[in-house]
Formats: structure tokens, sequence, C-alpha cells
């Protein structure tokens, strides 16, 4: 079928320019067929997850815990306040100062007061890393600033945040000493500035501040008492951050040419930690809806961040990632990407065995402090036990991950521009719920190429077929090439094409996804596509035979041509049965005097006439005779009568015409009845305005070919010829076709092997419970996976 691979184009980039109104830019036409089949989505948290506007609200240095107040970014609201009750402004606490100070020096985010392009309001605005963000805006509100800063201390060098390192190091010069800020080193000395995970941090630490600013040897009781304070902020969502510092003397301990690790070697050594910074990312709105709808469809969701395993464990119970009820630590449902790695004899760093690794990823729904390269490792995983992986990514790193896995999905606000080269659909709005949307559109869009597939290759088959039973059979062929390739272009096609806009249907997102591997075409629609075709053959093929019975009185082409035919039935307009015979034979009066203008030298031998052997035929010689003066006789004519011509000429293009009428019907019927696999016609019959629009067009396509002057005839369609009964012979074929297509749908429909129903429950260890076909609808490895 020539109108397949136009019809699949038309379909899929329709669907492309309509995700782009759900925030979905897909930059592969064929990743929104591969989003049908999604299994798992690995999404990561901040800014996919939760709105990415994190905000400080609470801290702990010196032993003491603060709450931090406001609202937003913006820096004139709220302060830091003590936590024990008395609620006392603590902007002036030295251990505070020396917190946000540092957390300041270390950060490369810039907080102004911008004007919206939208409202022409001012508001603060953060620009930089969303991490940095709240630290910058908490400074604001003691008064610490990056632009005041700049004019006692000047950076001379930075280590960027890396994922394995997982901090971020910056070294200033103090130029004049900062009355608040007491723990920097003095004027012409360096000091170093430290913040990133509080694990790493910790580790590195020999000191720690005490709350007046003071610094004290920090004790093995002491690391564990900041692990469980990082462990306490972590189990209420929040996302923790250590700060710490080391003051140097003027000479810097690396040379400036040193590469980085070489500078982190040097630096980050004997650090004296100044305190905890706890900020609160809020989930978007959506996201718990998002979640559940993705496990009713059927698709688990992993997380997978870099933040501490409470704190991820926290925001997977709060968005429903994990069972807040039945969800137990070391149950495997929530894993520290430590456990994925392992060190070997050589001492190297490497990760578990394939079969370890399967057994992690098969159960894990949260991996935290993961790093780029775990991601990679854990789509390799997934597909390896067959499942179809969607990944989510922004960073450079985040590439190699997002190119293996079925569909790699990039942020379009704070991605990079080498992940979203790597990846397959871009979030234009950095949102998880998109994805989710993405995913339905998918199914939709593959159910309506299944649809419309079925559709184009049963009625061309029906096509086909009835021309070669014409061939075979010896009858007129049905149809002329020009009609063949009108009813083809203009007649076909636009059903087709407004099938791959069906609406999805109600247990769209209630079904498993369909294995990848699946053809679209299944054995149980090849059936139906011959059956389908098998009726539309039968009942167009006998509206044709009807219609050569009534205006050619013959069926097969050399009958039809005979030059012998006595009779043949001309149909009168307005009737419904032929009411005028014509006599075909000829007698015409003739004389053996050659002296007669009717001389004929035959004429003398006329009863010898072959045509001459019954009574009817002597009665119409006798009356050709005796009618006629000086007649002694008369010459039979077999096909003599002119107005036969008509049962040679006019009667196969009367028969085409009825079954080109017909089949544009058969086949418009055919189109609403391929809507649905399952569901009789009358079921929201015309819920689809594209298909309404379709076979509206396609009427009036009928409609102009067969009565605009010119065209019809160039066609070869004469509707002025066909009567009356011609048009109950087309309206009745067509009919037959629609139901006897329904009744084969309403008898074969228990046959029909469907997508299993997800069957999505909160099971017992708060991870959706999926049944997922791995092998097309026979299920021959079809598991239980969790």
């Amino acid at each position: 079928p020539e109108g397949l691979p136009l019809c699949v184009t038309i379909s899929l980039s329709s669907g492309c320019s309509s995700m782009v109104k759900e925030n979905v830019l897909m930059r592969k036409i064929a990743a929104v067929e591969t989003l049908g089949s999604a299994s798992i989505i690995c999404t990561d948290k901040t800014g996919t997850l939760t709105e990415g506007k994190m905000t400080l609200v609470a801290m702990h240095t010196g032993g003491l815990d603060y709450t931090v107040t406001g609202k937003g970014f913006d820096p004139t609201v709220g302060g830091v306040f003590t936590a024990d009750g008395a609620n006392t402004n603590a902007n002036e606490a030295r251990g505070v100062q020396a917190t946000l100070g540092s957390a300041v020096l270390c950060s490369d985010t810039t907080l102004r007061l911008e004007a919206d392009a939208d409202s022409g309001l001012s508001k603060w605005t953060p620009r930089g890393n969303s991490s940095e963000a709240p630290l910058i805006v908490a400074g604001h509100k003691i008064g610490i600033k990056v632009e005041d800063l700049n004019r006692s201390l000047v950076r001379v060098a930075e280590i960027p945040f890396s994922s394995s390192r997982k901090m971020m190091v910056t070294v200033t010069k103090t130029l004049v000493a900062s009355p608040k800020l007491m723990h920097l080193a003095p004027a012409g000395g360096h000091t170093a500035h430290v913040k990133g995970a509080p694990n790493y941090i910790i580790d590195k630490c020999t000191n720690v501040m005490a709350a007046d600013g003071t610094v004290t040897p920090l004790t093995e009781e002491g690391r564990a008492a900041l692990m469980d304070k990082v462990d306490q902020l972590s189990k209420q969502a929040l996302r923790v951050l250590a700060i710490a510092t080391r003051t140097m003397g003027p000479e810097l301990p690396f040379d400036a040419e040193a590469d980085g690790d070489e500078k982190f070697a040097k630096v980050v050594v004997g650090l004296t930690l100044c305190g905890l910074c706890a900020s609160i990312d809020p989930e978007r709105d959506g996201v718990k809806d998002a979640v559940v709808s993705s496990k009713t469809a059927g698709v688990r969701v992993v997380m997978i961040t870099g933040d501490y395993l409470k704190t991820a464990i926290a925001i997977a119970k709060n968005i429903g990632i994990l069972n807040r009820e039945t969800f137990r630590e070391n149950d495997g449902h929530a894993t520290d990407c430590g456990a994925l790695r392992t060190i070997s004899k050589t001492g190297a760093d490497e990760y578990i065995s394939h079969a370890e690794m399967d057994g992690l990823t098969r159960s894990t729904s949260v991996f935290a402090r993961a790093k780029p390269e775990d991601k990679l490792e854990i789509v390799k995983s997934l597909q390896r036990q067959g499942w179809v992986v969607a990944m989510t990514g922004d960073g450079v790193n985040d590439a190699p991950a997002l190119q293996r896995a079925d569909i790699g999905v990039s942020m379009g606000l704070e991605g990079t521009e080498v992940a979203k080269g790597a990846s397959d659909m871009i979030l234009t709005d950095d949102n998880f719920c998109s994805i989710v949307k993405a995913i339905e559109k998918g199914r939709t869009i593959y159910a309506g190429i299944q649809k419309f597939v079925s559709f184009i290759m049963s009625v061309h088959f029906a096509e086909v077929a009835q021309i070669f039973l014409c061939i075979v059979c010896k009858i007129p062929v049905m149809r002329q090439p020009l009609q063949i390739l009108y009813i083809i272009l203009v007649t076909d096609l636009p059903p087709s094409i407004a099938l791959g806009f069906e609406p999805g249907e109600a247990l769209t997102m209630k079904r498993a996804p369909r294995p990848k591997s699946q053809p679209i075409v299944m054995m149980w629609m090849w059936r139906g596509i011959v059956a389908n075709g098998l009726i539309l053959t039968l009942c167009i093929f006998c509206t044709y035979m009807l219609a050569l019975w009534a205006y050619a009185g013959a069926f097969q082409s050399d009958d039809i041509i005979d030059l012998t035919r006595t009779q043949c039935a001309i149909w009168p307009k307005d009737e419904m049965r032929p009411t005028l015979k014509i006599d075909c034979a000829t007698w015409t009066p003739c004389s053996t005097s050659n002296t007669s203008g009717i001389y004929h030298a035959g004429c003398a031998t006329w009863t010898t006439q072959a045509a001459y052997t019954t009574k009817f035929e002597t009665d119409r010689a006798n009356l050709a005779w005796n009618t006629t003066a000086l007649a002694t006789g008369a010459i039979h004519t077999p096909h003599g009568n002119a107005e036969c011509v008509i049962c040679i000429t006019e009667s196969v293009r009367r028969a085409r015409t009825v079954a080109f009428i017909a089949l544009v019907w058969a086949e418009n019927f055919r189109a609403y009845t391929s809507r649905s696999f399952e569901n009789g016609v009358w079921v929201a019959t015309f819920s689809n305005p594209s298909m309404n629009k379709a076979i509206l067009m396609a009427q009036l396509a009928l409609l102009v070919a067969l009565f605009l002057p010119g065209l019809n005839d160039v066609l070869g369609l004469y509707v002025y010829e066909i009567h009356g009964w011609g048009w109950f012979l087309a309206i009745m074929g067509s009919l037959a076709c629609l139901v006897i297509c329904e009744t084969y749908k309403f008898v074969t429909s228990k046959y029909i092997v469907v997508a299993e129903m997800a069957n999505y429950d909160a099971d017992m260890d708060g991870v959706s419970q999926v049944t997922i076909n791995l092998d097309g609808p026979a299920g021959k490895y079809a598991t239980n996976k969790k």
C-alpha cells in the first residue's frame, strides 16, 4: 500500500507536534513509537520530580539548631532564628555567619532584583546553580553579600564540583579583614571554602567550629553526632550540604599550574567543619498523580539522585515512588550507589558482576549518591532484563546514559547542549509529569497506527482481490486505472490518516507496556485484515455481478460482446426493473426481382437461413415480408439492431459506476468499523473529528467524480445512466459490507489478544506490581515484575 509510509509519517509527526503543547520536544520521530513501550522511567530528582527552587529552612552549627524563615528568593523577608523554642534572632551568631559566609564564597550563583518579563513587576532572581541559590539568599538575609565580600577578598583558585569528589572548593585571599567573617585568614592569607556532601566532607574534617566561632578537635563521637544530625534532617526530605573551611598562610600549598585533582589533594585536608545547611526542594505540582499514573500504566519509576540516601528515601515516600507505610530500610528498594561497586584485587574501583547488578536493579526504585557513570550501568542492567528504559539527564556526563537508553530524555531549561544532542526528546519545562503525558500520547499514536494499518491493508487487499476475480472469471474488469488511483488517493487516504488521530481509549494507561519486539500487526490482526478484505471483496463483487446482469444481461465479457445475442435488457429511467427488451436480430424485406428496389441475391433462399428455425422467427420473417409491398422474402441479420450496442458499451460502464459508488461507501463504513478492534461501530461513532472530516471529504470527492462534467467522463463514471436501481444496488452492497464486518468483529472479539492490564496495586514492599509480557501476546515469557 503506497499510502502506508505517508500515513505513518503524518501520524508520528502530528504526534510530535501535539507533544510540544505538553512541553515535550521530540528530536527523533521514531521515539514517539518507542514511548508506547516504555516500561521504566529512570528520572533525576532535582528540577524534574521537584521544582528545583530550593529554600534554606534549617541549619546546624556548633551543636545548635537554627531555622531559616522567609519565602522564595526574596532576601528581604525572614532571617535565621534559634530552634530552641525561644526563637531568638541568630543573624549575628558567629557559627551562622561563618557557615553562610563560606557557603557564599564557595558559590558562583548571583542574586539580583530584576523586572519580570511577563508582569513587569520586580522580583529577586538567582542566576546560577539551583543548589547554591538558597545559600546566597540566606547569606543576603544576614547581610553577607557577594558584592560586599569582593571588596575585601579575591578568589584565587577554584576546584569545580565533580560527581566523584562530591564537593566544590574555592580559595580566597584576604585583602582586608572582615568583621563579620572572623574565621577567615588575616590580611594577606588564604582561606579554602568547601561545600558538598556531608559524609564526604566530614571525613576530611579534623576540627569543628563551635557556636561562638572557636575551633575544637572533631572526635569520633562528634562525627557520629553530626552524621545522626544529617540523617535526622535527611529524613525530613531536606537536602543537606556541609560547609567547611581551612585557613592557609600567604603561600598556596599547590602550584598554580597543577590540575584539579592535585590541588584538591593539597587543599582538602585538615578541614574545619563550619556547619550544615538543609534546604527543601518541594515536589512539583502533579508529580504524585503522575507517579500513580505511571504505576497504573505498568511503568515503574526509578529515582536516581546524587542526594544522601535518607533524603532520597524521604522524597520518594512523599511523591509515592516508595510506599510510606510499608517501606523498610535495607529491603532492597532503596540503594546507595556505593553498593554497585566493589574493590578489585588490584585495588581498583569496579562494578559488581552482571548477575549481582541485575539483582539490585530488579527491585530498587531509589538510587542515591549516584554518579553519571552509575546511570549508564543501571540502564544496561535494566535492558539486560528486557525492560524498555527512559532515562533523564541534564549534564555532559549524562550523555552516555541518555544515548544508551531506549528513550533519552534531556532537560530543556537546565540541560546542557551535549545532553540535548544525545537525547531522543527534550522536556522544555524539566517536568516529570510531561514524561508521563508523552508515554500516554505514544501509546495512543501506536494504537492509531495499528488501526490504520489494518484498515488500509484490508481495503487494498479487497481492491486487488476484486480485480483478480474479474480477470480469472473472464468478467469485464471492475475498475479502470484512473478510478483505482482516484479511490486510493482521494477516498482511501483521508480516512487512513484520520485513524492516526484516533483518541486514546479509556484503558490506554491501565494496560501494561507492550514488548518492544512486538510487531505492529499481530497474528490476530492479520486474520482480521484477510477476513475483512474478503468480506469487502464478496460484497462489492456481488454488487458488480448484479449490476452486470441488470444492465448487460450477461456476466462474462465474451457473452456481453457476442454478436449472436438475440436480446438485451434496457433499464428505463426511474424504473426498478427492465421493461424494454430489444430484439437484437433484424429481418429485412427483400425481393427476388432484380427490377425491385429491395432486390437481394439471397432472397430466394430465405427459407434456408440459419436463424429461420422457430415459429417466432417465422412470424418475424412473415411480418417483415407481408408489411412491405413487392417483398417476396426477408433477410435475417443476427445482430442488426443498432440499439443493441447499448448492451455492449453502456452496460459495462453502468455496472462499473455502481461498483465504484458501492466501494467508496463500503470503505468509508469500514473506516468507522476500524476505529476499534473490540467495540461496535455504534460506540462513540463520531468522537473522532478528524474521521468525520475525512469521511465528509471522501463523500465530496465522490460527488465531484460523479457529477463534475468532464471529470466523470475522464474517470468513466456515468451516474445519469444507472437510475434508481443502480443507487439501490450501491446502497445495499455497502450496507451488507458494514453488517458482515461488524458481525465478524462480534464473533471474533473473544479471540483478540489485547495488552494485559497492568493490575497496579501497592504491595507490601511498597512497589507497584505489574504484569509485563516480554515476548508478545502469546505470553511465552509473561512474568510478574516488581
